[in-house]
């Protein structure tokens, strides 16, 4: 059986003479990845230093009419504009006009707290306790918008158009704003409609993928803000990449700033910086943004070590969606193990941490194509080779239990005690949120009124291995003499047997309950 892993080595191992073989092995293995995907069409671009390695399209910009896409294709983003509205940000620093410690109550707006600040809504790190957690919103990421129109007096568009495109000469580049935007946009600045008419004439179909895998055309959000939505080629984010290496529009002090991780006011590293993911694996650093939004999405990568960029568009969500880039780790994004396998190992056989995010990757996308059989062997080879060596799970006189519990589930089991009882529960889910207080998978008891007795919700919680979301409670209490309904609730995602990201420990997904009597 071909196994993900597999696809990725053969894409990086089969010789080809007289051109750059990390590039023909990625180009192979990125069509590869599109097809799988069900990607209709794709760009990509990659530079080293002063060479541009690759400009490439892949597959079709529109099905209908066969269009074919080419390095001038046009694509929206979506959230890789975080990157620019980043830059636009620290300009606006640079020249006096914003302080990231302003509240943003300075600019207007309220979010339920006074203590909410700039550099909060920058570093997603605004809900809960402002600057306790990192989780990322695009939402209150967008409301970056109104700050840099108040703190510069104009529209967030001509900042981008006027400080970013037009100056890098971006000529495929533009925001998606609306017609009544553009009319009065084009009175006063009649030069920035070439900008508009390639990057939109050039536009590829937006597609989605139905439930039953199948692709059918959509239309765009009609949005466009901070927080996403520039129509960009492949081929210009080189240019506002090599712009960032150059230091056009911001200090290296700054810059650096941009690029540094942020931490929470208890000192935890989080993934993030300024509109920038920020990751070191190996001892090289890895500055990216994803894109995903219904009928778009992208991967912008920089690996300064190295001097390489990386820009990858097309014209589904499925590039993002299948994969929980939003948690911070781009390994787990299957274009980035292969660019990793070609561009850095150079054929080497990959870490084992690697490894394991390759079959889980795998499987995603075997059930993405409903191979859910592929899917069980590949989750199979990764227990495999990655034998627990702690405790298992709890052992003891079962009372009630809920166990592989899958996506989207609503599960319940009754349960009577005869008498007061010290009971042990042991409850794995997903805590989606850094601080610990909002779980997405997670376990409660109802007593015979309905009422919740207990939750994992606010319970002390431990790792469970795997992604740092796999959380347990592992917890001994007293219930009187009654009749008991155990709960499990599920989302859409990263549950038994349908992992976004790497699975628990023990692969255990639920909660038992069980007599702690001596």
């Amino acid at each position: 059986m071909k196994y993900w892993y597999i696809v990725i080595l053969s894409a990086c191992t089969n010789l080809v003479a007289a051109q750059d073989i990390r590039v023909v092995r990625f180009a192979a293995g990125l069509d590869s990845i599109r097809t799988q995907l069900k990607i209709p069409g794709m760009a990509v671009a990659i530079k080293q230093d002063k060479n541009i390695l690759l400009k490439q399209g892949f597959g079709f910009a529109d099905l209908k009419e066969q269009v074919p896409v080419s390095a001038q294709t046009s694509f929206r983003v979506a959230s890789v504009t975080k990157t620019f509205t980043s830059t636009l940000i620290m300009q606006l620093v640079a020249k006096g006009k914003l302080n990231l410690d302003d509240p943003i109550s300075k600019y207007g707006l309220d979010l339920g707290n006074p203590n909410i600040t700039v550099r909060h809504l920058l570093t997603h790190t605004s809900e809960g306790t402002p600057g306790m957690a990192f989780r990322y919103n695009g939402y209150r990421f967008g409301l970056l918008g109104p700050v840099m129109e108040k703190a510069a007096g104009m529209p967030f568009y001509r900042l981008l158009m006027e400080q970013i495109l037009i100056p890098l000469k971006m000529t495929s580049s533009a925001p998606f704003i609306s017609l009544h935007q553009f009319y009065e946009y084009r009175k006063s600045h009649p030069e920035m409609v070439p900008y508009f008419d390639t990057a939109f004439n050039r536009l590829a179909v937006p597609y989605n993928v139905t439930a039953a895998g199948e692709v059918v055309r959509m239309e765009y959000p009609g949005e466009f803000g901070a927080f996403g939505g520039l129509v960009t080629t492949a081929g210009d984010l080189l240019k506002y990449s090599d712009a960032i290496d150059s230091n056009l529009f911001i200090t290296p002090a700054l810059q650096q700033q941009v690029f540094t991780p942020n931490r929470t006011r208890n000192g935890v590293l989080t993934p993030y910086g300024f509109g920038w993911f920020v990751q070191q694996y190996r001892g090289m650093d890895f500055y990216w943004h994803y894109g995903q939004t219904p009928g778009e999405s992208a991967l912008f990568l920089k690996v300064p070590a190295l001097r390489l960029t990386l820009a990858v568009t097309c014209n589904t969500d499925k590039l993002s969606q299948p994969f929980q880039l939003g948690d911070g780790d781009l390994f787990m994004s299957p274009v980035a193990q292969l660019f990793y396998h070609c561009f850095i190992l150079n054929g080497e056989q990959p870490p084992h941490d690697l490894y394991n995010k390759e079959l889980i990757d795998g499987a995603t996308m075997a059930l993405f194509n409903g191979d859910s059989l592929k899917a069980r062997s590949l989750y199979g080879l990764y227990r495999k080779n990655n034998p627990v060596n702690g405790p298992g799970l709890p052992t003891g006189k079962l009372v009630a239990g809920i166990g592989e519990a899958g996506i989207n589930r609503e599960l319940s089991r009754p349960f009577t005690l005869s008498r007061p009882t010290r009971l042990r529960i042991y409850g794995v889910g997903e805590n989606c949120s850094g601080d610990g207080s909002s779980w997405c998978d997670y376990g409660w008891i109802t007593d015979h009124s309905g009422k919740t007795v207990w939750q994992m919700q606010g319970q002390a919680a431990t790792h469970a291995g795997g992604a740092a979301k796999n959380q347990k409670v592992d917890q001994v209490i007293t219930l009187p003499a009654g009749t008991y309904i155990l709960h499990y609730k599920s989302d859409a995602g990263h549950a038994y047997n349908n992992w976004d990201s790497l699975p628990p420990d023990l692969f255990f997904w639920g909660i038992l309950v069980l007599d702690a009597t001596k």
